[in-house]
């Protein structure tokens, strides 16, 4: 479903007549490089790593301090059902291109501890990294005539061709994937090495003082302060990886949480859920399951085992709340720079929360690989631990949501989404239609006046983007870019969903018995949770939403991986 060059011609004329109200342009002055005064908009796509749903206070949260981003939902449209991928490189690859992650390269995950089935290998979509056909929204904005820049996590290949500088970024500081946080430089469970990139070449030596969130925001600002004579819009990716595992927090606010989660998960899921009930963002008598399989009860855990748990939960939300403060800098430098009202800022999760653990996931076959860890409860968090929460923690975390990020249930696709535009006359408040991470290129061209070259051909180069522009609804003309036969499908690692309107259909993977699970009914609108089976109930619905999934299949080249279970590097038997 190919997006039009205009979302439409009230939207346009709506957001140019506020920037002239503002003074903020001229008529005619939106052509690029060559005008003496570019008035298009700024455009900030800010992505954290792994950030549960409730984590932010707007979204139903309160124990971790998040007030710029609960300043930017006020002021703000707040997406109650934003999709995003269910992993980091599925998430970026749409973003990015506007394309589902199937069709630009991303169909899996092709790594250090993944690699296609079988049945996968060589097809298209498959590669593991970006696709040439694909156009990312950074090379398309730069031929727009924008500034652009990106810092922090990249994630969609680490070939020379692949990394960001090659695609269409003016200035870069980035990492293919995620590494400890301090200068040291080692792979996220504490093996092997991560190369940070500047402008495409390895950064041969960090400053001792490093963290990564700090020094990416340190960057980014560096790249605003360098912009600020150029009269072009800039557009800016700032990718996070906190709250991403390992974690660690720089010493100055790892003990800001010491004893807030003392009480547990069980209780700290109750009171997110609550609040998430009573935040106007899902339905208030929405059902949900306080059991989840597998995770103890807080009282059966010993005394060492709380104080270990619920250490990792304070260095957690340390890391969620120096990132707020981060985020926050850069948000008072635009406001300094005159250039905040004028700067549409988006700011996504990338996927659900991580429910890595000792024991679940992919962590047991790379945790032994750490190289002599400081575990030690007083240096839980800090320079040489290698810190998860689990799932106990990321379930608490996910509020009334089910499964975690890897699934296609709401706990692994469903994300926290806000977009602030003070210039654009955003209609602040809560939107209730589905919105994607497809939908980000689409709404970044619209802004910019500039049209995909894929609409411009009959043979075009490019594969089109399948995302809509957001304008409609940000100016408040519409409620959703979707009607109930607008279905958004996604899979990863056997995972499968496809929602419509209020319908989700959900193909879960077992990790446990490494097989498919029946496909299952939901209807959101009561049970966003996914505890009431509807399939037998509605088979009329079930029909027209399998119908959907196939259609997606379809189009998209999906294979599900043979004999239904991830190629994972599975550790040796032992003796």
């Amino acid at each position: 479903m190919p997006i039009s060059h205009t979302c439409t011609q009230i939207c346009r004329l709506a957001l140019v007549l506020t920037l002239l109200m503002l003074g903020a342009c001229q008529p005619g002055q939106h052509s690029g490089v060559d005008e003496k005064v570019d008035s298009r908009p700024n455009i900030l796509l800010i992505v954290a790593d792994d950030m549960a749903y409730t984590d932010i206070g707007a979204f139903g949260g309160g124990d971790i301090a998040t007030p710029v981003l609960d300043d930017l939902a006020q002021q703000g449209m707040v997406f109650s059902r934003f999709y995003a991928g269910a992993s980091c490189t599925t998430t970026r690859s749409m973003l990015m291109t506007g394309v589902d992650n199937h069709r630009a390269g991303l169909g899996t995950t092709v790594g250090a501890y993944s690699q296609p089935a079988a049945n996968q290998k060589g097809k298209p979509g498959y590669e593991g990294y970006l696709r040439s056909d694909v156009i990312t929204v950074s090379s398309l904005l730069k031929e727009a005539g924008y500034q652009t820049f990106m810092v922090g996590k990249w994630h969609l290949g680490s070939a020379p061709e692949n990394r960001p500088s090659r695609r269409g970024f003016n200035k870069t500081f980035a990492i293919q994937q995620n590494s400890d946080y301090f200068d040291d430089q080692l792979g996220s469970f504490g093996f092997g090495h991560r190369d940070y990139w500047r402008n495409g070449r390895v950064v041969k030596e960090l400053p001792p003082d490093f963290y990564q969130t700090r020094a990416f925001t340190d960057e980014f600002i560096q790249y605003l302060e360098q912009h600020q004579s150029d009269n072009r819009p800039f557009f800016g990716y700032l990718a996070f990886t906190a709250p991403h595992y390992p974690l660690q927090a720089p010493d100055d606010i790892i003990d800001k949480y010491k004893g807030k989660y003392d009480r547990g998960y069980d209780v700290l899921r109750a009171l997110r859920a609550n609040g998430l009930l009573n935040s106007g963002l899902i339905n208030r008598d929405a059902v949900y399951s306080n059991e989840r399989a597998g995770i103890p009860a807080w009282d059966t855990l010993s005394a060492a085992e709380k104080a270990v748990s619920a250490r990792t939960m304070e260095i957690y939300a340390a890391m969620v709340d120096d990132m707020d403060r981060n985020i926050g800098r850069v948000v008072d430098y635009l406001k300094a720079s005159g250039r905040y009202d004028n700067t549409l800022i988006m700011f996504i999760s990338d996927n659900g929360a991580e429910a890595a653990s000792a024991t679940r996931g992919h962590a047991p076959r790379l945790l032994p690989k750490a190289v002599n860890p400081d575990n030690s409860l007083g240096n839980l968090g800090r320079r040489g631990s290698v810190v998860l929460y689990g799932e106990a923690w990321a379930a608490a975390g996910q509020g009334v949501f089910r499964e975690y990020k890897f699934s296609g249930a709401e706990g692994g696709v469903r994300v926290p989404a806000i977009i602030s535009f003070p210039a654009g006359a955003v209609k602040a408040g809560i939107n209730h239609g589905i919105a994607s991470v497809l939908d980000f290129l689409p709404t970044a061209l619209e802004l910019a006046d500039f049209e995909h070259p894929a609409m411009q051909s009959a043979a075009p180069v490019y594969q089109a983007p399948i995302g809509k522009s957001l304008l409609p609804v940000l100016q408040g003309t519409r409620d959703t870019v979707r009607g109930d036969s607008d279905y958004l499908g996604f899979e990863f690692w056997s995972g499968r969903g496809v929602v419509a309107g209020d319908w989700k259909l959900t193909g879960l993977y077992n990790q446990d018995t490494s097989e498919l699970e029946q496909w299952q009914l939901f209807n959101l609108a009561d049970d966003p949770g996914e505890q009431r089976d509807l399939a037998a109930q509605e088979p009329e619905v079930f029909e027209r939403m399998l119908a959907y999934w196939n259609d997606y299949v379809r189009k998209n080249g999906v294979i599900i991986a043979e004999p239904y279970v991830p190629v994972l590097r599975k550790p040796a038997p032992t003796e």
